[in-house]
């Protein structure tokens, strides 16, 4: 048969070969990223140090208070800024020894409150899942509690923000994959700390993405359609056996519908749902919530779900539309959205960039940590509503 020499003369390069190549250009780069300065797990360090003031006010004592206490507690006094004498500041670390001190945890009781357990979940990819959930849980950590932040997106996002390499420095062994598929009985073996001092993390890699098949095929070889049904509680199991060490559980969820995105719906207390105030993403939220009210009852005919609210991220105010159809969503969704709204700040896109919150700079945009306290705050006060030992205090700050 006939062949142009061209043809004949050019070897041929298929596409996929490149692929070792751009991988590994990809990797590297992703590998000195983090190496410049947001250093592993390890190495990282919250740099942010907190004022005398601020630690009061977190505190809930004066700064005279403190001061006193630092010997009695054991803190070293903060070093003097030598421009003008002033003392730099506490870390969250010595903030927390002082909450101990003065018992002024904002600790539910383990008496009478149980841990909460908030999946941050929507099959819109894009619209800020992932950063909402890390941010909240800094706001947290800041605030006193003790957070578990689990990653079950085999985007390993979540874990990155927390100074890892997925796949370089996590495998599948140190993720949520070894419990499913019945090989421990807890999940103690992956639970790791981070950088913040009531932080702890369960990362994950792409062999979550890789486990999906083979959870079909375990399923499917599944004679007994209980032992189905019981397969997507055990991720709910699991939980149970850490969540006595915590006050509120994130899970970071895939953002589409599977296997393992069932279990975090299953294990979940409440659903935080991120959404743009924007059509496409306002139809895949109401596309998920069909998928919640029709399949998940299903499952488990008894499954109820503390709340579940729509946040309302990326919201850019010199937009018209988006103002609008914001009225349209708190119209539909009622109280199931939301009140405060995630503005769109390229400082939290940039701080994602660099794998570092803006709550974790050392020198915060002030303007963004309030838009962030106040988002969150409203979040926060839908948790301590499901804590019965918080009622008083609710009630003192007007809060029914």
């Amino acid at each position: 048969s006939w062949c142009p020499t061209w043809e004949m003369s050019v070897p041929a390069i298929r596409a996929i070969d490149k692929l070792a190549d751009i991988l590994a250009n990809s990797e590297n780069f992703l590998q000195r990223m983090h190496e410049l300065g947001q250093e592993p797990a390890a190495q990282k360090e919250l740099r942010r140090l907190f004022s005398p003031s601020e630690a009061a006010e977190m505190v809930g004592r004066d700064r005279t208070t403190l001061a006193r206490a630092e010997s009695e507690i054991g803190i070293e006094p903060p070093a003097r800024n030598p421009e003008n004498n002033r003392r730099v500041g506490y870390t969250l670390e010595q903030v927390q020894a002082f909450r101990q001190h003065f018992e002024t945890l904002p600790w539910r009781d383990a008496a009478s409150d149980q841990p909460i357990v908030v999946a941050c979940q929507n099959f819109k990819g894009g619209v800020g899942k992932s950063t909402t959930c890390v941010n909240l849980a800094h706001y947290l950590a800041l605030k006193g509690y003790r957070v578990l932040v689990v990653d079950t997106d085999s985007q390993a996002t979540t874990t990155s923000m927390f100074g890892y390499v997925p796949d370089a420095e996590i495998d599948e062994d140190s993720t949520i994959l070894p419990y499913l598929s019945g090989y421990q009985t807890t999940l103690d073996y992956a639970v790791r700390k981070t950088y913040w001092p009531n932080i702890d993390l369960i990362p994950a890699c792409l062999a979550l993405y890789e486990a999906e098949l083979a959870i079909v095929m375990h399923l499917a070889a599944q004679q007994d359609v209980d032992k189905r049904v019981q397969f997507f509680m055990e991720l709910k199991y699991g939980l149970q056996t850490v969540a006595d060490r915590y006050d509120v559980i994130l899970l970071d969820s895939p953002p589409a519908l599977g296997m393992i995105s069932i279990n975090v719906l299953m294990a979940a207390d409440a659903l935080l749902v991120p959404s743009a105030a924007r059509m496409f993403d306002f139809s895949s939220t109401v596309q998920f919530f069909r998928m919640v009210h029709n399949y998940i009852g299903k499952i488990d005919p008894t499954k109820q779900y503390r709340w579940i609210s729509v946040l309302t991220t990326l919201f850019d105010q010199r937009y018209e539309s988006q103002k609008q159809f914001f009225e349209v969503m708190r119209t539909c969704f009622g109280d199931s959205v939301f009140r405060r709204v995630f503005f769109h700040s390229a400082e939290v896109i940039n701080s994602a960039a660099q794998f570092v919150g803006p709550y974790e700079q050392p020198k915060p945009n002030r303007k963004v940590l309030e838009m962030m306290d106040n988002v969150f705050g409203e979040i926060e006060v839908a948790l301590l509503k499901e804590w019965p030992s918080k009622r008083t205090l609710l009630s003192e700050r007007g809060i029914a």
